[in-house]
């Protein structure tokens, strides 16, 4: 094929770039799937309401914002202008968000990868719409199922991936599948979005919000410990780490020892998967106890928190770790805030509460406003179109910020890789030259080379191999044919249990949101949207296609190898057979892969690790590879010890009712 080409211009000079490849197979461009431990908003909702409860019943402070006694009563004049008002900038929204959802749907569409940033946008509006325009679930939804064989032959690039069978049928399943289990996905989690609403909602939560801002920025006022805790909760890690500035990624990443060169970009991958890291350690860490750790791995499990490690007790040692754990997995402080709390290098006899709020102070202005959105949201509180519309127009800035900067860092790429292609053909002219020069300046020449020799003594193997985005592409190439060869399905069948526990998970809680409002009375001002009720029978019709579409593909199998397993070797033939890479890269790339070192690798593994970084766009280290697959494991694990013990604790509910 042909590849795309996109030309820019430096100063008087024209650089021609190849665009990122679409046709490569095996790249998911259409993934666009949140990350494993995120919870609902409706989870969120559900455990604000036991939180208050719990206070309740104890008998502690439930702070509430201060009011006035009687709302103040507006004229005639004023509602008709505050309505005018309103549904100006509700239609003005409406038509943001139409024209934003479409613009992404036909990135999508066109097989282009949505950033964590696009996908956000992308949910945030479409709930909108739906919320706005609860009819459109009968057109749109349906709409796009209808059409997808079409839409599969409009833009092939939409699922590059180019399956090596002999049967039509099968590949026609195969791409339908895919595409019904990512759309399946969105839609709940859009479901999710909208799932509930406040018929007596008031601005409560946005005014409260406001007030503990003006608090600690403006007045010098302290608020209260509980307000600090509550709010501290919504300034999620990715959220936070996509609005710092460039200075305080840095400090970040010194402060975990991590590469604190390269794009933004990059340092906020590098921060994402290290903050990973970390919570599947605190969770097993939790597990374990404290005290199980011995003194060595007590320092080194502070000093990858940005704690001190040096100099202090053992007993100063395991509170201080004692003390996060209690604030990440108890209290629900997001990892970022406590890190960059540790990056100021704020006195240890300040207390948990004053640190975190002498670190929201320091967070820029766009953070707040997504947080105070999120607040009002989880809370079920009015939100005016307006706020949401100043909201959604700094998200789009920020976001073709972010796409300018990734396109700068391609052009800088390409020009990088033009001058080193070009370095051989330099160096024959130089030759050239040299041999047409007489023999005296040549004299001359050896002389001064001699005298400005470097003998220092090259030192190899202290950098890890790179792996550059087109070599990522590559593996997920492999990865596809592997697949192919061994008529595998494990990563689709996993997605959609990981689809029906979700779907289940969200009846299960709205079940407990409704019982515990039943017991405060407001189960009638609170119910589920329609919108939602809409889109949760499409998506269970959509389940069940995608059952029928994988049983259909199972059913032609042919005593398939059993297990995802592959060797190292079975890779590197695969990868040489696409293109030519050194044999010395095939082997690091490979190894980096296969964490326990048995020669054995496998392939569902892989491809969850190349969905990893090829939405950030990025070129990463074989030792970074490495240590994605180690984290990526420890979650499993995790995930496994969670399923295992909410499953004990249903069959345990249950034999008590019997």
């Amino acid at each position: 094929h042909t590849a795309a080409l996109l030309h820019f211009c430096i100063g008087d000079f024209w650089i021609t770039v190849p665009s990122r490849p679409r046709d490569i197979p095996g790249v998911r461009w259409i993934h666009t799937t949140r990350r494993r431990w995120d919870d609902s908003k409706v989870e969120k909702s559900l455990r604000s309401l036991k939180d208050k409860k719990k206070k309740l019943e104890e008998g502690g402070p439930v702070y509430s914002p201060t009011l006035d006694a009687e709302p103040v009563r507006r004229t005639l004049r004023q509602w008709v202008v505050d309505e005018i008002k309103h549904y100006y900038h509700g239609f003005r929204l409406l038509w943001i968000d139409t024209t934003i959802a479409g613009r992404m749907l036909w990135r999508v569409l066109n097989g282009h990868p949505l950033s964590r940033r696009e996908r956000r946008q992308f949910l945030r509006t479409c709930a909108d719409v739906f919320r706005l325009l609860p009819f459109l679930v009968f057109i749109i939804v349906p709409f796009m199922e209808f059409l997808l064989p079409v839409a599969l032959k409009l833009f092939p690039n939409m699922l590059p991936s180019t399956f090596e069978t002999q049967s039509k049928k099968e590949e026609r399943l195969k791409k339908e599948l895919r595409v019904k289990l990512e759309m399946a996905k969105f839609l709940q989690d859009t479901i999710e979005e909208i799932a509930l609403r406040n018929k007596a909602a008031k601005g409560d939560v946005t005014e409260e919000f406001s007030t503990f801002f003006q608090k600690i920025r403006d007045s010098g006022e302290r608020p209260s410990n509980e307000q600090i805790i509550k709010f501290s909760k919504l300034f999620e890690d990715e959220l936070t780490l996509d609005n710092l500035t460039r200075p305080q990624l840095v400090a970040l990443c010194r402060l975990l020892e991590l590469q604190s060169i390269g794009t933004n970009n990059f340092l906020r991958f590098q921060l994402i998967m290290k903050l990973r890291a970390i919570r599947a350690d605190d969770k097993l860490i939790a597990e374990e106890g404290v005290e199980s750790l011995n003194v060595n791995e007590v320092q080194a499990a502070c000093r990858v928190r940005g704690m001190r490690s040096l100099g202090v007790t053992e007993e100063r040692l395991r509170e201080q770790l004692g003390q996060w754990l209690e604030l990440h997995l108890n209290q629900q402080i997001p990892t970022s805030l406590l890190l960059l709390s540790r990056a100021m290098y704020l006195p240890d006899t300040l207390s948990p509460a004053d640190q975190l709020k002498t670190t929201l102070q320091t967070l820029p202005e766009m953070v707040t406003k997504e947080a105070q959105l999120m607040a009002a949201e989880l809370e079920l509180s009015k939100v005016d179109n307006k706020t949401k519309l100043e909201t959604m127009l700094q998200e789009e800035a920020a976001i073709r910020q972010d796409n300018k900067d990734r396109e700068m860092e391609r052009l800088a790429d390409a020009a990088e890789k033009a001058a080193r292609e070009g370095e051989p053909e330099l160096q024959a002219e130089r030759m050239k030259r040299s041999e047409a020069e007489p023999a005296s300046s040549k004299a001359e020449k050896a002389a001064d080379s001699e005298t400005l020799k470097d003998t220092a003594p090259i030192i190899e193997g202290l950098k890890a191999e790179e792996i550059t985005k087109e070599e990522i592409d590559l593996l997920s190439d492999a990865c596809s044919k592997l697949k192919e060869q061994k008529k595998l399905l494990t990563l689709e069948k996993e997605e959609l249990e990981e689809l029906k526990d979700d779907v289940q998970e969200y009846n299960e809680d709205l079940e407990e949101i409704k019982k515990e409002l039943s017991k405060t009375g407001q189960e009638k001002a609170i119910e589920e949207s329609k919108a939602s009720q809409r889109l949760s029978k499409r998506v269970n019709r959509m389940i069940g296609r995608i059952d029928k579409i994988i049983l259909e593909l199972e059913k032609d199998k042919r005593a398939a190898p059993a297990g995802n397993l592959v060797s190292i070797d079975e890779l590197i033939n695969v990868m040489r057979q696409i293109q030519n890479i050194p044999e010395h890269k095939l082997q690091s790339i490979a190894e980096a892969l296969d964490d326990n070192k048995d020669g054995k690798i496998d392939i569902d593994d892989v491809i969850k690790v190349v969905e990893l970084i090829d939405k950030e766009d990025i070129d990463i280290s074989t030792s970074q590879v490495a240590d994605i697959m180690v984290m990526l494991q420890k979650e499993e694990k995790l995930m496994g010890k969670e399923k295992a013990k909410e499953k004990a604790e249903k069959e345990q509910a249950a034999t008590l009712k019997s």
